[in-house]
């Protein structure tokens, strides 16, 4: 069925209004199955995961002069069926993806809604994602402290969707796009009491909050793009404002300030092969003042008529401002070989190997973690 009649149909089936200017139904099925060895918790066994599936609907009406509305409705849904995994529960468990209403022109897009910040979009930019959602992502899992998350043993650098985003993001300027966004943290208020608001492998902090974030631009985020040549280029920063509940903890070394984020990658594609590097450096993580965090990863794809083999490699460290300065080593690579029987339908192969070194000073056994996947991915 051709997708703008089918977007009418199931908009119909909701008593929508009868006119769709330019809709359309979208979405991906990715599925796998794997083979897990998890250390940590003694895990070795077999699972059938979702991985970020989702199904949307977007479209645009022409105003005029240039001139289009623009919308798109997403959300995230289990195609195993099962309760593990991306996407927990049955079908509709997973998480309401990119969803937001806006105006666009020749001068740019304007948005609002949950969107990806511009610092999480410029690191797509630099396509050095190889197989995204995949067990050899590259952002799954970056939470550095405690086990590795599961179906990701490798991810280490930082992503975010943002609620409540007010976005802007130019049009092309000679290969050039510039993405900056603004996240009102909504009146967090005083007596609010946070529960988990920092949860590491250390420990977790209770906090209350005594002040209030009620601005426009609490949180923001900025990202600069580049595409041209067989070269592609992002760099991102992103400023979340954590720092209005006040603790203190031995655990953590105590006291909060902005989470930053900084990313810079590239990639070059020459011929058949491509090759890339991408880097991070975090402070105050997830509000944790002098929690500072820095990764690095080298990815690398050759392809090969309707199949390409990947690789990549990820470290990462984290500086613990525990009694006395503790460091928290990951390291992990993957490598993946992938059929395409289409431009919608693949099939692949991936193996993904992480391990953490938690140091002499913590009595934390170290991990070494990997798992072994066969996927399906087919969009529509």
């Amino acid at each position: 069925m051709n997708k703008k009649l089918l977007a009418a149909a199931v908009a119909a089936a909701f008593a929508a209004p009868a006119a769709f200017a330019e809709s359309t139904v979208y979405g991906k099925f990715h599925t796998s199955i794997d083979a897990i060895d998890y250390e940590t918790s003694n895990e070795d066994n077999y699972e059938v995961n979702s991985r970020a599936s989702r199904l949307g609907f977007k479209g645009s009406e022409d105003l005029g002069n240039g001139l289009k509305a623009i919308y798109q409705l997403e959300l995230g849904f289990n195609a195993s069926g099962t309760a593990r995994g991306q996407g927990s529960g049955r079908i509709f468990g997973g998480s309401t993806r990119n969803t937001f209403v806006g105006l666009s022109g020749d001068w740019g897009t304007f948005l609002v809604g949950r969107h990806d910040t511009p610092a999480k979009m410029a690191f797509y930019a630099t396509g050095n994602e190889r197989l995204g959602d995949s067990v050899i992502d590259l952002n799954l899992g970056n939470n550095l402290v405690g086990a590795p998350s599961t179906n990701a043993p490798i991810g280490v650098f930082h992503e975010y969707r943002a609620n409540d985003a007010i976005a802007y993001v130019s049009p092309n300027f000679s290969g050039f796009t510039v993405a900056a966004a603004v996240m009102p943290g909504e009146d967090i208020g005083n007596g609010t009491t946070v529960t988990g608001l920092v949860t590491t492998g250390l420990g977790t902090t209770t906090a209350t909050c005594k002040n209030q974030r009620d601005g426009l631009a609490d949180h923001y985020s900025v990202g600069l793009m580049y595409k041209g040549n067989g070269l592609k280029v992002g760099a991102g920063y992103a400023s979340y404002d954590l720092d209005q509940c006040g603790y203190s903890s031995s655990i953590v070394g105590g006291g909060q300030d902005d989470y930053e984020v900084m990313q810079i990658g590239a990639s070059y594609t020459m011929n058949n092969f491509s090759f890339g590097a991408q880097y991070e450096d975090s402070s105050n993580v997830g509000g944790v003042k002098k929690l500072d965090y820095k990764a690095w990863g080298l990815t690398g794809k050759a392809t090969f008529g309707n199949n390409a083999v990947s690789l990549v490699y990820t470290d990462a460290e984290l500086d613990v401002p525990a009694s006395g300065k503790v460091d928290i080593e990951r390291d992990g690579w993957g490598v993946s070989a992938e059929h395409n029987f289409s431009k919608r339908t693949k099939v692949y192969a991936a193996y993904a190997d992480g391990s953490v070194d938690y140091g002499s000073d913590l009595s934390i056994k170290d991990e070494d973690n990997d798992v072994f996947s066969l996927g399906m991915i087919h969009n529509f």
